[in-house]
């Protein structure tokens, strides 16, 4: 994709888009000049500046268009309107933000400004998820949006104000409040693949002023919208080299289906007008099948196993000879060419559905109390426990081969064997969360300060571990047992002094102190274990000789680091204000485990069978990252007659030190003899980065009953140092080049949207058309590729407050246009013999109906 095709597309849409009614988070026109609009930052409805758009990108409620930070903002009813059914679709109405499954459904990576998460390891992600001002993991983080009171996407690094330092931003989710009055709501959702979604709210005061509790849940079921194509191949006429393998079958469940049971519970209370204690409950549960992969290889030959002619000799009596293996080989062919020319379907290859659960108990805790007119005293405290568990057909390739031996005569101690499994890869992860938070926060009228001390810490709360199963005739491994903790403990500060009644200074510094620690064993039959059990079979075996090469281990690193604020805006005239600001973001030093002391990745050239040794010492500990950025930002709002509109332009240019990427096993061949090698991969700082773009959001309002806007993001990532990597320490791996830097925002992505509201009213309510159109560029791959970029459209119709009951009825098309599209990243390497990547969902439609009271 090009500049030309994008600059094309978004502006044929806008067009289009105002005949079609596609917007992507238009908002309610105008019903009159003192209505409050919903707080979206790009297309909403636009008012008269009496009117605020309230956000809290700076831990206090502020007007969108007089803070000096590059803020995308959604309300409630903004969020509806665009469909968003979870928090990852809203990658397609806030450009330069992608959300994708890499690794699994439940392995999230939100990337935005270039910055990211690896999909290996448990160390803070670059873009952090708050709920209710507490930072939630990024496994299992795309939560469903009900009842909800707004989405905020902070964009550059917030290292300041919020928890965790994060290198590209954050996103804060608000969830609705329990207000001092009776409300509520029933929704029912029906549409393709038989989906169904029932959610609702009830809102109780308790006791008038003081108290009220508000109930609120949802439950989602859809069929599987990715059917297994596996039964392709038992057609043994069109495909003889799968006639005899018993995993091919037409009875596997399919993919991608929903399983979701949320409940919340607020509960509110003020004793008194200058103390409130607020309090939500949260429980989550999704227990569903693993995500599609569209499979593709680089061509046939011993590369389908991805090893050394040498070592692919040893499996040639697997396959019954050479004759066998061939045949594998060409299977590995065969299924590749059937993959592609069936895109909406997956090979199962023997995993049955394969497993994405999440559970999540959570509870948030806020108390407030106003020690003067000036001063207030806040403490958030935070807890969940998860769980999640996931089993993936990575590869996505079917079973290739039938296993067993076919040799004759057979020997008497033969070799039993499973159908060879390219690559499953299994985790099962129990952690839980703890945040604490204490500020003071100040506000005068020159002066706006906030104050604080932070603590976090997660870690292992059950059983954890991971299983990669590579190329093996021997069935699923054994799971590893891998427990990490990550503690941070800061201090920090901001203030904002207005130098004069226009021009304001902002400054704020954060230090904070970092630990991390490992406990990891090696695949054991009865693991993996628990935390406990981790420490004592480490102690226990640090007393044997064999201590140095049974890859039992445990290891710690500390980290300190400061992230700052330094920052001028100026409000022009009541409707422009111009800014300038700089931060520093960092992401503290991590580890690599198992702890690296055997000869085989000590680089002995003598314990590779005879492959030259990796020498992973260097690799253990992996150096903090630190982004630095300038951003240079406006905020207008326009009028022209009757008509309203809104300019926000960011432009920023970022120094990223020490970008990570990480290097998979498979890449060198020596480690398949090591015991201390990481489980599939370990991470290594590859590059010093320079990231730049602009962003922009316009929208207008020509008339009270339609709303255009047109939004978009640019980001450039260019590779400033080659972090030196000596190849005599990883043998066949070779270096990072600059074609091999992952690239994970976009370079262009935009979405244009229009909201019309009918000028008739049957039954006295009130007719939109809503919609949206979103086009990004090659994105998000890994270390050299790129998936490709892709249009969606998505259009919506409402017939709101029917008779004037309360009653809304709408109906909803996701994917107008079916388009056929690359999600996210499973394996997508240069050094694979196969690669694989998710597909987005086909065209998905419904209906809902919702009565408030």
């Amino acid at each position: 994709m090009n500049f030309l095709r994008l600059k094309a597309g978004l502006a044929t849409s806008v067009a289009g888009l105002a005949m079609l009614s596609t917007p992507v988070f238009a908002q309610d026109a105008l019903e009159q000049e003192s209505s409050v609009p919903d707080a979206t930052a790009t297309g909403a409805t636009l008012a008269r500046p009496s009117n605020e758009i309230v956000v809290t990108a700076r831990r206090t409620e502020e007007n969108l268009q007089e803070i000096p930070l590059s803020v995308t903002a959604f309300s409630a009813e903004g969020l509806e309107r665009s469909t968003v059914q979870e928090l990852s679709d809203v990658r397609v109405i806030a450009p330069g933000l992608n959300f994708n499954s890499e690794g699994g459904k439940n392995t999230i990576n939100v990337s935005l400004r270039g910055l990211g998460q690896l999909p290996v390891g448990l160390a803070t992600p670059g873009v952090v998820t708050y709920v209710n001002s507490v930072a939630i993991p990024s496994l299992g983080s795309s939560i469903p949006t009900f009842d909800l009171e707004g989405i905020q996407v902070l964009k550059g690094p917030q290292g300041t104000l919020f928890g965790k330092t994060t290198l590209g931003g954050a996103i804060l989710i608000n969830t609705a409040p329990a207000v001092d009055y009776f409300e509520g709501y029933v929704q029912g959702t029906f549409g393709r693949f038989d989906y169904i979604a029932l959610e609702g709210a009830l809102n109780i005061p308790l006791i008038e002023d003081t108290a009220a509790i508000r109930f609120a849940g949802q439950v989602r079921r859809q069929d599987p919208r990715t059917p297994a194509i596996d039964n392709i191949l038992a057609d043994p006429v069109a495909y003889p080299g799968f006639a005899d393998v018993d995993g091919v079958r037409d009875n596997y469940p399919g993919f991608d289906d929903v399983d979701q049971d949320s409940a919340r519970v607020t509960l509110s209370l003020t004793p008194g007008s200058r103390l409130s204690n607020t309090t939500v409950f949260e429980y989550f549960e999704a227990d569903e099948l693993a995500s599609s992969l569209y499979a593709f290889g680089q061509g046939p030959g011993f590369a389908i196993l991805g090893l050394s002619p040498a070592a692919v000799a040893n499996f040639t009596p697997l396959f019954g000879g050479p004759a066998g293996f061939n045949q594998f080989l060409a299977n590995g062919v065969t299924a590749q060419q059937v993959s592609a020319a069936n895109p909406r379907g997956a090979f199962d290859g023997g995993i049955n559905g394969g497993r994405a659960y999440r559970e999540t108990i959570g509870v948030v805790n806020t108390v407030e109390y106003e020690l003067t007119d000036n001063l207030t005293f806040r403490n958030v405290f935070g807890y969940r426990d998860t769980v999640n568990e996931q089993l993936i057909n990575t590869s996505g390739l079917p079973l290739l081969d039938d296993g067993g031996i076919d040799l004759d005569p057979r020997p008497t101690n033969e070799l039993i064997t499973e159908p060879l499994i390219i690559y499953y890869a299994a985790q099962q992860y129990r952690r839980d969360y703890l945040d604490i938070e204490t500020q003071l926060l100040w506000e005068s009228d020159t002066l706006s300060a906030i104050f604080g001390v932070y603590y976090s810490e997660d870690g292992p709360s059950g059983q954890s571990g991971s299983a990669f199963t590579q190329f093996s005739p021997f069935g699923l491994n054994n799971y590893t047992t891998e427990h990490v903790t990550n503690r941070n403990i800061s201090v920090f500060g901001q203030a904002s002094l207005d130098l004069s009644e226009d021009l304001t200074l902002t400054l704020g510094a954060r230090h904070g102190w970092d630990k991390q620690q490992f406990c990891y064993l090696p695949a054991l039959p009865d693991g993996p274990l628990d935390y406990s059990a981790c420490l004592d079979e480490v102690e226990a075996a640090n007393a044997l000789p064999t201590a140095s090469v049974d890859a039992k281990s445990v290891g710690e690193t500390k980290d300190t680091g400061v992230a700052w604020t330094i920052g001028l805006d100026y409000q022009v005239n009541p409707d422009l204000l111009v800014y300038i600001t700089s931060r520093r973001g960092y992401r503290p030093s991590i580890l690599n485990y198992p702890i690296y002391e055997s000869p085989q990745v000590t680089g002995d050239p003598t314990a590779c069978g005879g492959f030259q040794c990796a020498d992973l010492r260097g690799f253990q500990t992996v150096d903090q990252e630190r982004l630095t950025d300038i951003e240079i930002g406006q905020k207008l709002n326009f009028y022209a007659g009757d008509a309203v509109g809104r300019l926000n332009v960011a432009m920023f240019y970022s120094w990223y030190d020490n970008a990570i990427q990480f290097v998979s096993n498979s890449s060198i061949p020596a480690l398949n003899f090591a015991p201390d090698r990481s489980a599939a991969a370990f991470i290594a700082n590859a590059a010093n980065l320079n990231i730049y773009g602009v962003e922009f959001d316009f929208s207008i309002s020509p008339t009270r009953n339609l709303t255009l806007s047109l939004n978009g993001a640019y980001t450039e990532t260019d590779v400033a140092e080659l972090l030196p990597i000596d190849t005599s320490v990883l043998p066949g791996f070779g270096s990072f080049t600059e074609d091999s830097v992952n690239r994970l925002t976009p370079k262009y992505s935009g979405a244009a949207s229009a909201s019309w509201t009918l000028p008739i009213r049957p039954l006295d309510g009130e007719v939109v058309l809503n919609g949206d159109f979103y086009i990004t560029d090659d994105y998000g791959g890994q270390q050299g590729f790129q998936l490709e970029g892709y249009e969606l459209a998505n259009v919506r119709i409402d017939w709101n407050e029917i008779g004037g009951t309360g009653l809304d009825l709408g109906m909803y098309v996701k994917n107008v246009f079916d388009a056929t599209y690359q999600s996210g990243v499973s394996v997508l390497l240069p050094n694979q013999p196969f690669n694989s990547l998710y597909l987005g969902p086909p065209r998905t439609w419904g209906v809902e109906a919702r009565y408030s009271f």
